[in-house]
């Protein structure tokens, strides 16, 4: 299984993914610039809770990337962000 990691963010860029312009880019380990859509609903698998599954939400994801771009790991359970909520499994 392939995981994809959120290592910062961009603003006003494009989705390399599907090639819209952006407000707000996540930027991936694999060097990617995507949208928060994108990661979230395409390229991203559902997470597992207790048998259900679900997705954290654009608005969650350009959160953790600000999160992650501006402050170091110590601080980031301030904003509710923990290392396992930036790596996802990419999708088949």
């Amino acid at each position: 299984m392939n995981q994809i990691s959120i290592v910062g963010y961009e603003s006003e860029c494009n989705c390399e993914h599907c090639g819209r312009s952006l407000k707000h880019g996540i930027k991936l380990s694999d060097g990617r610039i995507v949208g928060a859509t994108c990661l979230d609903k395409k390229l991203t698998m559902p997470r597992t809770y207790q048998g259900k599954k679900f997705r954290f939400g654009a608005e969650f994801i350009v959160k953790v990337a600000k999160v992650v771009q501006f402050y170091s790991p110590a601080n980031w359970s301030r904003f509710g962000v923990s290392a396992s909520s930036t790596t996802f499994e990419a999708a088949q």
